[in-house]
């Protein structure tokens, strides 16, 4: 069948945050308020933040202490439109011998998801073989890009025969 641009997901995609789910993963010792501002801009863009730890109960964060919506091993970025990171580099480098953790990163760069990270996530996402690209951004940059699949990655992640 030839393609159609009226049934198109890709093409009629909206690109805005309104009724979207983001998953962010912190860890003990993230910045608190990082993870707050993140969270009130994706709210206030009309979107749903989920807050994911390895662990749950309360987490000692920078700032104080913060309860997850989730845990790791039970919520899966294919649970979500998009993912952010706020980890500092030692939970990051914890994290990277846990197999739900970099596969949370493996699964968003495959389902060519946003992924904002802040410099501690880096050794996850190098050991999840998560390439630079424009989906793959600064946790600052979130809110530009945030909202959009990156379909561009595709033939990086899978066979398109």
């Amino acid at each position: 069948m030839k393609p159609s641009d009226p049934l198109s997901i890709q093409k009629r995609a909206k690109d805005w945050l309104k009724g979207r789910k983001v998953g962010i993963l912190f860890a003990e010792g993230s910045d608190g308020a990082a993870i707050e501002k993140l969270k009130g801009e994706i709210e206030s863009a009309g979107g749903t933040a989920f807050l994911v730890a390895p662990k749950g109960g309360g987490i000692p964060v920078k700032g104080g202490e913060m309860k997850a919506d989730g845990q790791l091993a039970g919520s899966p970025s294919v649970l979500f439109d998009a993912v952010a990171s706020i980890v500092m580099p030692d939970a990051a480098e914890k994290l990277s011998k846990d197999g739900a953790a970099v596969q949370w990163f493996m699964d968003a760069y495959g389902h060519c998801e946003t992924i904002a990270h802040c410099k501690g996530t880096q050794i996850l996402l190098d050991k999840a073989n998560v390439e630079p690209d424009a989906g793959v951004v600064p946790v600052e940059s979130f809110m530009k890009v945030g909202a959009k699949r990156h379909w561009e990655r595709e033939p990086k992640v899978r066979d398109l025969a």
